[in-house]
C-alpha cells in the first residue's frame, strides 16, 4: 500500500535510495498525488511488462504528504472526530 511507504519515508533519512520495483512503482504513484518529490528511473517494456531501469531517489516528503499522514493517522485513531480531520484543514 502507497500509505505504508510513505509513512516509511516520512520516518527516513533523505533523500532515500528505493530499490525494489514494487516501491518505485509506489513513488510513482505517490508521486502523481504530489506527496512526495521522487528521481525516478526511466522504465522499460519487457516480455510484455513495465520495468524500471535503475533506483528510485526520494528527496523528501512534500506539505501535502505531510497532510495525508495526519489525515491517515486521524481517521485510524479517531474517526469520529475527523470529518473534516483539524490536521488538515489548513493544507486545502
Amino acid at each position: 500500500m502507497p500509505m505504508q511507504l510513505l509513512e516509511r519515508l516520512y520516518s527516513a533519512n533523505m533523500p532515500m535510495t528505493i530499490d525494489a520495483h514494487e516501491d518505485i512503482q509506489k513513488c510513482d504513484l505517490l508521486r502523481a498525488e504530489r506527496l512526495i518529490e521522487p528521481d525516478l528511473p526511466p522504465f522499460i517494456p519487457s516480455q510484455g511488462r513495465t520495468t524500471y531501469s535503475g533506483q528510485a531517489t526520494v528527496m523528501r516528503v512534500t506539505a501535502r504528504g505531510e497532510a495525508a499522514l495526519k489525515m491517515r493517522a486521524c481517521s485510524l485513531f479517531n474517526p469520529v472526530q475527523c470529518s473534516p480531520c483539524p490536521a488538515t484543514s489548513d493544507a486545502r
